[in-house]
């Protein structure tokens, strides 16, 4: 998860020495253990945008289930490929 950190203490260091309180950068993932109490998540990274997957074709489903990791059974219709990609996501938004 990609977030927006701010230095808000001093003794955060980087390749090039101790960071400055204020500097903010991007990180993936969570900060280190040991920066507790001298940084702040200044925004966390937005989701992408769900492909919508009306009026696509089976070549283009299948594509879009394989990008969000979604299994699909072979020989799968539009509809059945289409179901599990909204249930997967469904089920993603919940976690």
């Amino acid at each position: 998860m990609k977030q927006r950190i701010r230095i808000i203490a001093g003794g955060i260091y980087g390749a090039k020495g101790e960071l400055p309180v204020g500097t903010e950068f991007d990180m993936d993932g969570d900060p280190p253990a040991g920066w507790a109490g001298r940084y702040q998540v200044v925004q966390e990274a937005a989701k992408p945008e769900a492909v919508a997957l009306t009026g696509k074709n089976k070549a283009e489903l299948l594509e879009i289930a394989k990008a969000e990791d979604v299994e699909i059974e072979e020989g799968a219709t539009n509809a059945d490929i289409v179901s599990a990609i909204e249930l997967a996501r469904e089920e993603a938004a919940k976690a």
